[in-house]
């Protein structure tokens, strides 16, 4: 696909350029203790190599037009990218580093309780009956803290489920000014779309009948998210320090490229 072609050799010119300046982040990143929000911007910008990640396991996949994993990487981008979006807004409009607590914190506390409900349901299959809650095991193992309580910690969690960060970005006048809104509103409903290809349900077999318009689809959108996120990573260590500016610009003037150059929202 030329297109295609055309995109990962604006990546690679991006790569080249970027390439001098990486030696700053090794020595930023180990000062984000000292922000006055660590845990927000180590969130926010995690999504920087996990979303890339997924950017290039959709281009491989793309070259042998497998349709349906693509659509299943395609749901993971979007929902990484939604997730990065709402970390990054709420870490603007918060004084304090909550958001990062609630997600990296509180977050990891829900996977543990998940994880442990999982083993207490394998237990029955062997017959062996847990006698304590998943929340009490894991207490008493010292993984979550006595003070913390179930509902607790699902109240901060909540907040991190797809239809509640939509409703949030959707309301945002932040993000309505900054010209992205159009972008989200087209990709909100294939969300909810691609799930049949997660779930194995009944429409996954239409990822089968996708021909070149869908793969350009996710091709250029995974590209975007990518593109947006490193910038806005950058963006938000540029707040700390100011030597990250040069990382800015060859970010933001790529971004500028590719959605001029007939890519996502332009």
């Amino acid at each position: 696909m030329d297109r295609l072609l055309e995109i990962e050799e604006l990546l690679e010119d991006m790569a080249e350029m970027l390439e001098p300046h990486l030696e700053l982040l090794p020595a930023i990143l180990a000062k984000v203790k000292t922000f006055e929000k660590p845990l927000s911007v180590f969130s926010m910008t995690s999504f920087l190599a996990k979303i890339e990640s997924i950017r290039i396991g959709i281009f491989e996949v793309a070259k042998i037009e497998e349709h349906y994993s693509m659509n299943i990487l395609y749901r993971s981008i979007i929902e990484h990218f939604i997730k990065a979006q709402y970390i990054w807004l709420k870490s603007i409009e918060l004084d304090n580093d909550e958001i990062g607590i609630d997600y990296w914190l509180f977050g990891k506390d829900q996977e543990n309780i998940d994880y442990t409900k999982a083993l207490h349901q394998s237990y029955t299959l062997l017959g062996i009956t847990p006698t304590k809650s998943p929340l009490e095991t894991l207490k008493e193992l010292g993984v979550i803290s006595n003070e913390k309580s179930a509902s607790q910690i699902r109240k901060r969690t909540e907040q991190f489920a797809y239809k509640n960060m939509t409703h949030y970005i959707a309301e945002s006048t932040k993000m309505k000014e900054s010209g992205v809104a159009p972008i989200l509103s087209s990709i909100f409903p294939r969300y909810s779309e691609l799930s049949s290809c997660v779930h194995g349900g009944p429409d996954s077999v239409e990822a089968y009948r996708n021909g070149p318009d869908a793969m350009l689809e996710i091709i250029e959108m995974s590209t975007f998210a990518s593109l947006y996120i490193r910038w806005l990573s950058f963006v938000l260590l540029y707040q700390y320090d100011e030597s990250m500016n040069p990382l800015c610009q060859i970010s933001q003037g790529f971004l500028h490229r590719f959605t001029e150059n007939e890519g996502v929202g332009a």
